[in-house]
């Protein structure tokens, strides 16, 4: 199956599409790499390759069969920036412990090469209010 668009309008601005994965992990495309989500070297500003990071622990977390949410907010990350990231970028992530309420994750992006241009760890929080209900 083709990747689709996201309903995360953010990820609709990047054009990130997510792909089918198995449980507990996610694969995260940014197929093209337009100027504007550039640096000045041009590669991929470091705040577009930590969204993919996000995106792709919080999804790996959703998608842990038994999962207590459908949706996983981000307690705290820590990145390594390796390389520039040029062309097209996929991030995977993966579950690597997980719990009631919060799931340990980590994630990688790689370049068009292949290469690993950062990587990440997450913890994530499984979020149960309803959405469009934040207090």
């Amino acid at each position: 199956m083709p990747p689709q668009p996201d309903w995360v309008p953010f990820l609709r601005l990047l054009g990130a599409v997510q792909e089918q994965t198995e449980g507990g992990q996610a694969r995260i495309l940014l197929p093209e790499l337009r100027h504007e989500l550039c640096n000045q070297l041009p590669a991929a500003h470091g705040g577009v390759v930590m969204t993919l990071l996000d995106v792709a622990m919080a999804r790996s977390a959703t998608s842990l069969p038994g999962a207590p949410s459908n949706t996983a907010v981000t307690v705290e990350m820590s990145s390594r920036f390796m390389h520039p990231g040029l062309g097209p970028l996929v991030a995977e992530g993966r579950v690597i412990g997980s719990g009631r309420s919060l799931c340990t994750c980590e994630a990688h992006v790689r370049d068009a090469s292949g290469t690993i241009i950062a990587s990440a760890m997450g913890t994530f929080k499984y979020w149960r209010t309803p959405l469009g209900n934040i207090e």
